[in-house]
């Protein structure tokens, strides 16, 4: 039985019309009504027209066969208010998501899935809660974070690569039942992606049943400047009246763009409104507002691909994955390269100590932690 919910779905993921998916079908007599009644489930369709919208919408004929998953409704508020985002794209991003939950969850029969380890902070302040949050994820208030995707995702917050961009969009949150959801956009720079997670989990924490208050935003933004860049750690590691190049180097330590080390100074009194105003200027000047200098480890979120390896074998094997998920190979393999191989994961480096700014490897460290593991510590993390 075919379930027109299931054609819906497809069509909107991939942003269709009415119109454009009969075109894209180009089967004479196959008109927007006949469409609009299958996809209501007032009218039949065909095994013909099911094969050719299995084609145009990159799944295979059975995928219109199975029960749809609930709809996700966005708890990112900047993704349900956002003027920029038209209604169609916002409704691609979370049927996307829909569509990756779904096999998420079917790989996650052959695994142990990961219980969600995240707490309720809606009581506390947005710099409190991400003091505590570095506590969960294994971090402490003065060091970098060396990779923050995947420790997320360690703390059982499913976090899903989504193989489409949106200008205005980088990453959004969502709860499926008592799951909680990041989604990240593909084509968002490694520096604003890292903010773009930390602020969607500040969401997730602080207003899963406060979200409508109109300082949410404001809060996360907070929440995500001080998991990332904690006030402890930048009293030592901010300069007063910094350069953009000096910004530039700590940028590719902390992983956070240098726009975002302008408006922490200037949170923290190291710069006055106006160098802040000043430094932006010159990042406009020099082209910095498209494309910032310093590098950062770009991420990807590592589970799903993880669930798929364990499922269908080392790569995974890609045809296998088409036929479980009655995706094509195409779909799978483009939301497969949104997730992190191996080769792709972060390492865990040296601890880093400060001294009036310069950057020291802790060296006792390093003995104490190869002492007890017995191997060097640059270590990719499984």
């Amino acid at each position: 039985m075919i379930v027109g919910e299931r054609i819906r779905q497809a069509r909107e993921m991939f942003q269709f019309t009415h119109t454009a998916l009969i075109d894209e079908v180009g089967l004479p007599g196959f008109n927007q009504s006949r469409l609009s009644r299958i996809e209501n489930g007032l009218a039949d369709a065909d095994p013909e027209i099911i094969e050719l919208l299995a084609v145009a919408l990159r799944v295979r004929s059975d995928f219109f066969a199975r029960p749809a998953l609930p709809a996700l409704a966005p708890q990112s508020p900047q993704l349900r208010a956002r003027s920029r985002l038209t209604t169609a794209s916002k409704t691609a991003v979370m049927r996307w998501a829909q569509t990756i939950l779904e096999e998420y969850y079917r790989l996650e029969q052959s695994a142990s899935p990961l219980m969600s380890g995240l707490e309720d902070m809606q009581d506390a302040r947005p710099a409190e809660a991400a003091g505590r949050m570095r506590q969960l994820l294994g971090f402490d208030d003065f060091s970098p974070l060396p990779y923050l995707v995947l420790a997320v995702e360690r703390l059982g917050v499913s976090v899903l690569g989504i193989p489409r961009s949106e200008d205005h969009m980088d990453a959004f949150c969502a709860w499926s039942g008592d799951r909680p959801i990041i989604g990240i956009l593909a084509g968002t720079p490694a520096d604003r992606l890292r903010f773009s997670v930390a602020h969607e989990l500040g969401h997730l924490v602080l207003h899963r049943h406060v979200n409508r208050r109109p300082t949410v935003e404001a809060e996360a933004d907070s929440f995500a400047s001080e998991l990332l860049t904690p006030r402890a750690a930048m009293g030592v590691v901010l300069l007063r009246n910094p350069t953009l190049s000096q910004l530039a180097i700590i940028k590719s330590e902390w992983g956070v763009s240098v726009k975002n080390l302008i408006r922490r100074s200037r949170e923290l009194g190291f710069i006055d409104q106006d160098r802040a105003v000043s430094l932006y200027k010159q990042m406009s000047a020099r082209g910095w507002n498209k494309k910032e200098p310093g590098f950062v480890s770009y991420e990807k979120p590592r589970a799903f691909r993880k669930l798929a390896e364990i499922s269908h074998g080392p790569g995974p094997n890609v045809e296998a994955m088409a036929r479980s998920a009655a995706w094509s190979e195409t779909l799978v393999m483009d939301v497969l390269n949104r997730h992190a191989r191996i080769d792709e994961l972060p390492h865990e480096s040296a601890p880093i100590r400060h001294v009036r700014g310069i950057n020291v490897v802790d060296l006792a460290s390093v003995r104490r932690k190869q002492q007890a593991t017995g191997s060097p510590v640059n270590r990719i993390l499984l």
